[in-house]
């Protein structure tokens, strides 16, 4: 039972989530001597709002933690993995030292699975519930990313295009071009996704 995700244990593992990335994001504003005002702004956003996600009290959806990111110069994924980088991580990342990350209220869950170790790719695994979505508004980040659908169907707007992806369908776009996705599906839907940061 402990391996598999527990419907009833999920708002626990979430606020887990949500006070990690609050705590990181808190830490790397600080660091960067950013006022709180100047994140909100760039996000817009109320104030009140950012410190009671530093606080673990509320969630980003993904667009804007990868905004956020951006703005506060780090890599998305290091926001949310729960394995340190750096240049002594191994090029090897275990199963058992995979968690997965959900993104409330969007019921989208990123499981990172590259290694720590530094690099330009990132390997995620990502589950949509039916019915999630990134949002309304699409997003833009530097980059590229491709992905492969593995069940399911996804939804996947790139700039004025939107196409329906099947599984076994696979696409590649610029991360600069504004996106977004939905599982428009009855059922949960599966797809590896891969990020390069360059």
């Amino acid at each position: 039972m402990a391996r598999h995700p527990v419907r009833s244990t999920e708002p626990r593992h979430a606020d887990t989530i949500d006070g990690t990335i609050g705590r990181r994001l808190r830490l790397l504003r600080e660091a960067r001597r950013m006022p709180l005002t100047e994140v909100a702004l760039s996000l817009g956003k109320s104030v009140g709002y950012l410190s009671q996600v530093e606080r673990g009290l509320s969630s980003l959806p993904v667009r804007d933690l990868v905004r956020i990111a951006e703005l506060l110069g780090v890599d998305f994924l290091s926001l949310v993995s729960p394995v340190e980088a750096g240049e002594g991580a191994s090029p090897i990342r275990r199963a058992a030292d995979t968690a997965s990350v959900t993104f409330h209220p969007s019921g989208i869950t990123k499981r990172p699975l590259a290694p720590a170790a530094p690099g330009e790719l990132q390997l995620f695994l990502m589950t949509l519930e039916p019915g999630s979505s990134t949002g309304k508004d699409l997003y833009s980040h530097e980059g590229e990313e491709a992905g492969l659908v593995l069940e399911g169907s996804i939804r996947l707007t790139i700039a004025t295009e939107t196409h329906s992806l099947a599984q076994g369908d696979a696409f590649r776009f610029a991360s600069s071009t504004p996106h977004g996705f939905a599982n428009t599906a009855e059922l949960r839907s599966v797809v590896l996704w891969v990020n390069s940061r360059r």
